[in-house]
């Protein structure tokens, strides 16, 4: 399948306002025509299609000529990393208060996704994979908010050691 457009992925701003994260440029298996897959950044994080020349579109808006979207940045999201020990017998609580946990998190600027794996071999042991926008999204915006003393409460007591977090950063091959 050869695709004649070449968009950048990264995240662009609408323009009335909201921003999302280009994914990839995909064929209508009927027309051909070609469709950017793109996610919302904020709310239900919905994955959208358009078609290509419409996403790249100038439009009429308040007597002003507007892009429809506007390139912000390069994809440059940060993974965080935490692998998890739960205190033994207590994983059931623990998936139990982490499925309230979620809703905090995926609230939150700069959040775009999160999964949570539980380990073959150490049934105590899960990762949890979140990826942000930036890495001050989670530092900063995340861990120095109200939200993150609700998350400490209804997580922090099942861990043992406490985790340790790091991120990641993807690397580009061209």
């Amino acid at each position: 399948m050869e695709l004649l457009t070449t968009l950048k992925k990264g995240l662009y701003q609408h323009f009335k306002g909201g921003y999302y994260k280009v994914i990839d440029i995909a064929k209508h298996s009927e027309t051909e025509e070609e469709l950017v897959v793109y996610q919302s950044l904020s709310g239900d994080k919905r994955l959208w299609v358009r078609p290509v020349s419409m996403f790249n579109e100038i439009i009429e808006r308040d007597c002003e000529t507007v892009q429809r979207f506007t390139y912000c940045l390069e994809q440059t999201e940060i993974l965080e990393v935490a692998i998890l020990d739960v205190v033994e017998a207590k994983e059931f609580e623990f998936e139990k208060a982490f499925s309230k946990a979620q809703k905090i998190i995926s609230g939150m600027q700069g959040y775009i996704s999160h999964r949570l794996e539980r380990c073959l071999e150490k049934q105590n042991r899960y990762i949890l994979l979140v990826e942000w926008q930036t890495l001050e999204d989670h530092t900063v915006g995340f861990r120095e908010s109200a939200e993150y003393q609700e998350w400490q409460k209804l997580l922090h007591h099942y861990y043992s050691p406490f985790p340790r977090v790091e991120h990641y950063q993807s690397i580009s091959y061209e």
